[in-house]
Formats: C-alpha cells, sequence, structure tokens
C-alpha cells in the first residue's frame, strides 16, 4: 500500500513539473537569450556600412581589422578566410607531425657541407625536363655568372640565391637559362598572379559561388549584404 502512495506522489510532481516547464516556455516567459537576440538586431540595423564590414571581419577573422585597411581588402580578406580558412589551419596541424618531416639523405647532407668550403663553386637544384627534380649537386662557375649543365649553358645570379638552412643554393630549370628566383614578380604582378593581392583567390572564391559562368558576376560587397541578410534572418527567427 506505501508502494502505491509513493508512485502516485511521484506522479503529481512529474505532472507539476511539466507544467511549471509549459509555463517557462510560453510568450510571457520567453529565454532572455532571445530578447538579447532581437536587442542585438535592432542595434545592428543602425550600423553604417564600415561598421557593419567590420563587424563581420572581426567574427570571420577572429580579430578587429587594422586601420589602413579598405574597405575592399577586408572584404577580400573575409572571402579569402571563408574559403582556404579551414585548409590553412589542417595544413599548419598536419605540417607539425613529426612523420611528416623530412629527412635528408646522408650523400645530400655531405654535399651541402663541402658546399660551403668550395669557392667558385655553387649548389644547383636542377629541374629537367621529365618533371623531376635531380639529387643536388656542385657546379663550377664559370665567367662569374655561368654554369654548365647538361652540355648548356645557365646563368647564376646572387639574386636568385636561396638558403637552405645556412647553405646557399640556386634552382635552375632545364627549360630556363635564367635561375628560379624572385626577380620577375612585377611581371607576375601585372599578370594578376601574385599571391599577396588576394586577387586570383578572390576570383576562385566568387566562382564558386555562382551556379553557372553565364551568369552575370557577383559584386564583392553584393554577396557580403546577402550574408548579412542571411545573419539578420537567423538572429530574427530565434528572436521570434
Amino acid at each position: 500500500m506505501n508502494n502505491f502512495f509513493r508512485k502516485k506522489q511521484k506522479a503529481l510532481i512529474s505532472k507539476e513539473d511539466i507544467s511549471d516547464e509549459n509555463k517557462t516556455n510560453s510568450v510571457g516567459h520567453r529565454p532572455p537569450i532571445k530578447d538579447l537576440a532581437k536587442v542585438y538586431l535592432t542595434k545592428i540595423s543602425k550600423y553604417n556600412q564600415t561598421q557593419k564590414v567590420n563587424l563581420m571581419y572581426k567574427s570571420f577573422i577572429g580579430k578587429k581589422p587594422d586601420v589602413g585597411l579598405s574597405i575592399d581588402q577586408k572584404l577580400n580578406r573575409i572571402l579569402y578566410n571563408d574559403k582556404f580558412g579551414k585548409y590553412i589551419k589542417h595544413t599548419k596541424s598536419f605540417s607539425k607531425k613529426k612523420k611528416n618531416k623530412y629527412k635528408w639523405p646522408t650523400k645530400w647532407k655531405q654535399i651541402f657541407k663541402s658546399s660551403r668550403k668550395k669557392r667558385n663553386q655553387i649548389l644547383v637544384w636542377f629541374l629537367n625536363i621529365k618533371g623531376e627534380i635531380e639529387p643536388p649537386r656542385l657546379y663550377p662557375i664559370y665567367f662569374g655568372n655561368v654554369v654548365i649543365i647538361k652540355n648548356r649553358p645557365y646563368e647564376v645570379d646572387p639574386r636568385s640565391f636561396w638558403r637552405l638552412g645556412k647553405y646557399t643554393c640556386q634552382i635552375i630549370k632545364g627549360i630556363d637559362r635564367r635561375p628560379v628566383s624572385n626577380l620577375d614578380y612585377e611581371e607576375i604582378k601585372s599578370r594578376g598572379d601574385a599571391t599577396d593581392s588576394d586577387e586570383l583567390l578572390i576570383k576562385a572564391t566568387l566562382q564558386a559561388y555562382l551556379n553557372s559562368a553565364h551568369k552575370k558576376p557577383v559584386d564583392k560587397k553584393t554577396l557580403i549584404i546577402i550574408g548579412v541578410i542571411v545573419i539578420a534572418a537567423v538572429i530574427f527567427f530565434l528572436s521570434n
């Protein structure tokens, strides 16, 4: 009999708890988070374009934008981070793994060490026409600026030297007499392939948002405005 009354009492308590919970979730007892979202939506609706872009920049990048950045530069970085941010983080974590570290062969290490002692010689990484990177070799320098590789002359330019730790080397492509370097930066920039301009990356990002190549190109500012509208719609949905 006692067990029967105990079960009855528990059932009554659970019904009262459910009733209180329903009252809490009613319109008159709205959770504070929804009211905060509504206040926030009202607040950002008064922002100008620069303030909205700065807000989105901080949200996407995780810090306030530099004072010298223009609106276009901020939008570029937002789109860049949206497209490549997760891949950059993955690459960094992947590169930190011990198994990913490369160990130089012993023969190569000996060549590296001897390159520091030899004068009028240069350590060369040669990229042949077969698409292969040949093992590093020392080559004598003639006339102060020429090396002979596979019976062909190639230019030596101190401005194109690369540092491999404490060793100096030069990278030469078999199809080009001039060594691989950063001396053609202006040429690369003029054709829009410079990585510091973000131009190519932003174009790739915009193309990802397009359904067809025949559609009119979407302006970067338009994409950001669409993003703001989507965020506002989500906040409005939460506030109701």
